[in-house]
């Protein structure tokens, strides 16, 4: 994993973004930020399990799914399965150590 800061290749309203093997920090602000790198730690080991191109594919259709039953990109983003196990586990430095694999199911049906 290495953390790259650029600007603009992070997407507008985000502050980092995880393309395996990188995280992608909007600032260098944002390295200060442990919840931050927690949570696009979790997004590595998500994609690492699933491969990398088969998390892409299921995030994506999952967003799609999603956005058509709220409505609202935001909303959508935040229900997505990966979204709600990194934003819930973020806040724990050893959650990753315990972590099992395919984690992100148990939020799938929440």
């Amino acid at each position: 994993m290495k953390v790259i800061v650029a600007k603009y290749l992070t997407p507008v309203g985000f502050r980092a973004i995880t393309i395996f093997p990188f995280i992608i920090v909007r600032s260098k602000e944002a390295l200060s930020n442990p919840h931050l790198l927690s949570h696009e730690r979790i997004h590595i080991h998500q994609q690492r399990e699933l491969l990398v191109v088969f998390f892409y594919v299921w995030y994506v259709l999952e967003f799609l799914v999603r956005w058509m039953v709220f409505r609202d990109r935001m909303a959508a983003y935040r229900a997505l399965s990966f979204e709600r196990e990194a934003y819930t586990n973020d806040n724990d430095p050893h959650y990753l150590k315990r972590r099992s694999l395919y984690s992100f199911l148990s939020y799938f049906k929440k």
